[in-house]
């Protein structure tokens, strides 16, 4: 029997798996191939595209440096004129007026474009003064803030060279804390028509260039990065560890794409080289974030061939077990029915083989097998029932002789009748109309009457705590209600509705008549519901739920649509410190 058990399995988990494995190496084998020959290629051209744009802009930016030059250029006469001011002493009001001529060429560029931070011109001068777009006139080096540049001047290169530096300039505003701003400041060199040599140092905001990166689309971890050509990171998007060696490693390489690691993660590094001024632009992306998409594809490829031989394998057992139980549960019917034993209940469909065989069996032996219970059940069920109807006629004639003896021992008692021969007399007829043998339908006059008398037991209860009022026609003690369906409504508003009451609280009962239906209302001005908790009464009223603990709004509810159909049911309207209503329509036909 296991070997067979274990052919059925395996016979099984291969009509499952080659189904689903095939396709899925097919497909993964497909698609994982794609990715690598053409994906892997996409994602490096649109990298180098990328870098090939930021290279572009930036040097755009920069480029206001060559038009400065150009204007300086065309300008030589009024650039002898400034060296001359330079070396004065003391500016009469004619070099005031071309320094202002001159202040004019570099206070344009650095007022119209917000990367500029500043903008000076050096020409040599005994008295080492410049110009510069932050103040109006000439300046002193020895008092001016930022000093750092003077440093960078390499007085030894021949005209119109070109170089970049990074540097820290501090500003110190009246009243107002030191700055740091970091700047990227580029040098050109030029010569006068005289043969003295000049500088301009165009200093760019650092933060702007580098906010400009961040505003660019990037993959997760990419850095771009801009290096001089000494190998000196200019600027980047967000800063990462790099030593002298990892710059001189990406500067060196020859190749376009590379891969190298970077703070100890793999990483891909692509190169571009601006010829314009010599520096090199990178792009570092660690190497698992660029081609996550292809680990992802081959991942995902693995976990569903793993989970189809998971899932084949879990119901392929599944599989053989009911196949081995349907088996057994044939061996179970045959052997009871030859020992006359009691047999299971037929299929509720013929699906398969087996159940087909199981609903023959069944067919065939089935009564032979169970007549003699079902005639020994439906004698019991019988004589239960017989003895319940006994009992029920003996519980209200003892009841009543019961009631009937405490009423007169109170009046023995108090020797006349008082409020408590009153609730006896009251309830007496309750029991007597609940426990009338006739549980259909009454007439609404009766209903009213035996409910009044529930009314006043309770006013003798609560005294003057509560007051009902009555409203309807005579004309409609006519129609037929459910029997002990006021009872219950009133009950609740009693119950509820004077808890944490500081007023007196007030009932009405409201009876309307429509051409086809009774239009039943419950009123009182008492606590009334939380709109939680009448949410979930509204619930229960719409889903048929029952108690069958007390009678209550639920089993009245019941009641009404056992009787009249579904959709004659209790609504409920409430609203906190002002009441409740609870309605009902009877059909009057």
């Amino acid at each position: 029997m296991d070997s067979l058990k274990r052919s059925f399995y395996f016979k099984n988990l291969i009509k499952l798996l080659v189904p689903m494995v095939i396709p899925i190496l097919i497909l993964g084998s497909l698609a994982i191939t794609f990715i690598h020959f053409y994906l892997k290629d996409k994602i490096n051209q649109e990298t180098l595209n990328l870098l090939n744009q930021i290279q572009m802009n930036v040097e755009m930016i920069f480029s206001e440096l060559d038009s400065i030059n150009l204007t300086i250029a065309a300008s030589a006469v009024e650039f002898i004129d400034l060296q001359n001011m330079l070396e004065k002493k003391w500016l009469d009001r004619e070099d005031y007026v071309k320094l202002a001529s001159l202040k004019n060429i570099i206070d344009s560029p650095a007022i119209a474009h917000s990367y500029v931070d500043s903008i000076y011109i050096y020409i040599d001068n005994d008295k080492h003064r410049f110009i510069t777009s932050t103040t109006g006139g000439v300046v002193n080096l020895s008092t001016f803030e930022d000093t750092s540049w003077y440093k960078g001047i390499k007085k030894d290169i021949g005209s119109d060279a070109f170089w970049t530096k990074k540097r820290t300039i501090i500003r110190n505003p009246v009243n107002l804390p030191s700055k740091k701003i970091e700047v990227i400041s580029m040098y050109r060199s030029f010569t006068l028509a005289n043969g003295n040599h000049g500088f301009i140092v165009l200093n760019v905001n650092a933060a702007y260039l580098k906010d400009y990166l961040n505003n660019l689309y990037k993959m997760r971890g990419q850095n771009i990065l801009v290096m001089d050509q000494d190998y000196q990171v200019l600027f980047e998007n967000h800063p990462i560890t790099l030593t002298r060696t990892d710059t001189q490693s990406m500067g060196n390489t020859t190749n376009t794409i590379n891969t190298m690691k970077i703070q100890n993660e793999p990483s891909i590094v692509f190169k571009l080289k601006s010829d314009q001024y010599s520096w090199l632009f990178f792009s570092t992306i660690p190497k698992g974030s660029l081609y996550r998409l292809p680990y992802q594809l081959s991942m995902v490829t693995l976990i569903l061939l793993l989970s189809s031989i998971i899932i084949g394998g879990i119901a392929a057992y599944f599989l053989t077990k009911r196949n081995f139980a349907e088996i057994h549960s044939i061996i179970n019917i045959l052997n009871s029915a030859e020992k006359g034993e009691p047999l299971p209940h037929l299929p509720t469909a013929v699906t398969d083989v087996h159940s087909f065989i199981i609903h023959k069996i069944l067919t065939n032996f089935m009564e032979q097998s169970y007549m003699k219970v079902l005639f020994s059940e439906r004698k019991y069920k019988m004589q239960a029932l017989e003895l319940s109807v006994h009992q029920s006629q003996l519980n209200p004639h003892f009841l009543f002789n019961t009631l009937e003896t405490i009423n007169w021992k109170v009046i023995s008692l108090t020797k006349k009748p008082n409020e408590i021969n009153d609730m006896i007399d009251h309830l007496a007829n309750i029991l007597r109309y609940s426990l009338d043998a006739q549980d259909g339908l009454v007439f609404l006059k009766d209903e009213i009457k035996h409910t009044k008398s529930y009314v006043d037991i309770q006013k003798i209860r609560h005294r003057d705590q509560f007051t009902c009022i009555w409203d309807y026609d005579k004309g409609m003690d006519k129609y037929f209600v459910v029997k002990l369906f006021l009872q219950p409504l009133i009950e609740n508003s009693l119950q509820h509705g004077m808890i944490g009451l500081n007023r007196k609280l007030s009932i009405k009962v409201k009876i309307n008549s429509s051409l086809t239906d009774l239009v039943v209302s419950i009123i009182d001005n008492g606590a009334g519901i939380n709109p939680d908790r009448l949410a979930d009464i509204r619930t229960k009223l719409s889903t048929n739920y029952t108690s069958s603990n007390h009678i209550g709004l639920y089993n009245t509810n019941k009641r009404l649509q056992l009787t009249y159909g579904e959709k004659y049911r209790l609504t409920v309207q409430s609203k906190p410190g002002f009441g409740t209503i609870v309605g009902v329509k009877i059909p009057i036909n």
